[in-house]
């Protein structure tokens, strides 16, 4: 599938955002399961759900790559967790999104499965990406996650813990645009 110069330009919008709303919570404390506590996880559910899967997929990996290296200095971690969990979480969700609104499923409810169905998906490949660095690379501060069993502990709190607060943020942005005429659901 080739990108048109709109498609690029969503993906630059969608990516800058996510990057920039990242860093806005990145640096809080948030204990020993957490690497980020990142609300803006909002940004790239609204891509899932007004633009392409492919959309959707490349401005999250693009918006976290940016936001990683900003905050940790190094594209390491984010090459091998968050950069493939968030294409391929934000990928399938908008797949899922635009297959179960197909079959009349209820926008909220169709918003709800998708997303959760992507974060799976996403919070399996952090703590796979972050136990890989810790016991193969032996990436110094990561020793913690050479547990598995922590790796997918502290990947599905990081994922999941900001969830709620993300789809409440996206039914709100949503219904404003559905208002503005701008998005069908």
């Amino acid at each position: 599938m080739q990108l048109k110069s709109r498609d690029v330009a969503a993906i630059a919008i969608y990516a800058s955002l996510y990057a920039a709303t990242s860093l806005l919570t990145a640096y809080i404390p948030t204990g020993p399961y957490f690497i980020q506590f990142r609300p803006a996880i909002a940004i790239p559910m609204i891509a899932a759900i007004v633009a392409t899967p492919l959309i959707a997929g490349l401005s999250a990996a693009i918006g976290t790559f940016i936001a990683s290296i900003i905050r940790y200095g190094t594209p390491l971690l984010t090459i091998f967790s968050g950069t493939p969990a968030n294409f391929m979480g934000f990928y399938i969700m908008s797949l899922a999104y635009k297959v179960l609104r197909r079959k009349n499923v209820n926008w909220i409810i169709a918003l709800i499965v998708s997303s959760c169905l992507g974060l799976i998906v996403g919070s399996a490949i952090i703590a796979l990406g972050l136990w890989f660095l810790a016991s193969a690379m032996l990436v110094e501060g990561l020793e913690k996650f050479i547990n598995l069993e922590f790796a997918f502990t502290a990947s599905f709190l990081l994922v999941f813990a900001p969830a709620p607060v993300a789809l409440v943020i996206v039914v709100a942005i949503l219904k404003i645009l559905k208002n503005m005429g701008k998005v069908r659901l």
